[in-house]
Order: C-alpha cells, then structure tokens, then sequence
C-alpha cells in the first residue's frame, strides 16, 4: 500500500468515526433512534454502509449533520457562536 493510499484510508476513517460520534449527537437532541439517524445519512449519501462511502459523500453528510443541528440550536434559542453539541465529550456512540 502507498503512502497516499494509507493517508487515503486514514483521513476516510476519521471522516466516518466523526460522523459516527455526530450522528450519535443528532440523534440525541432530536429524540430518535441512533438507527435512524444512520439509515438517513446513509439514504443521503447513497450507500447501504458507511465502509461504502467516499470520502466526498462523508464530508457532505457530515455538513448536513452540522447544519441539522445549528438550526435546532437556533429554534432553541442557543446563543450565536456557542456550539449545541460538543463532539467530543469523551464517549463513543453506542453503535
């Protein structure tokens, strides 16, 4: 494997475990079902599994994450600037 392959392989895992640890956060401020979550981003990005996915597809799926949960911050009245959600409060999704 080159070096670009494995820097490759390395940036696509960190895209999909942030999207694992935000999906996890969307879930929890909306209510829903982790499983949910994870079949809808999936459907978005057009994949059956997360593995299946491009590094573009996870990056767009992890902005509409972000600004799913910028606009609940917003109807909740959040101060601007202050984040809704903290991605990394130390706990890993249970999924």
């Amino acid at each position: 494997m080159s070096a670009r392959q494995a820097a490759s392989r390395t940036a696509k895992q960190s895209l999909r475990s942030s999207l694992d640890k935000a999906a996890f956060v969307l879930a929890r401020e909306t209510s829903r079902h982790p499983g949910s979550v994870n079949r809808e981003l999936n459907d978005l990005m057009g994949v059956d599994r997360r593995a299946e996915a491009s590094t573009d597809q996870l990056r767009e799926a992890l902005e509409y994450v972000g600004d799913r949960l910028r606009a609940l911050g917003k109807r909740r009245g959040d101060p601007p600037g202050q984040e809704a959600a903290d991605f990394a409060s130390g706990g890993d999704p249970p999924f």
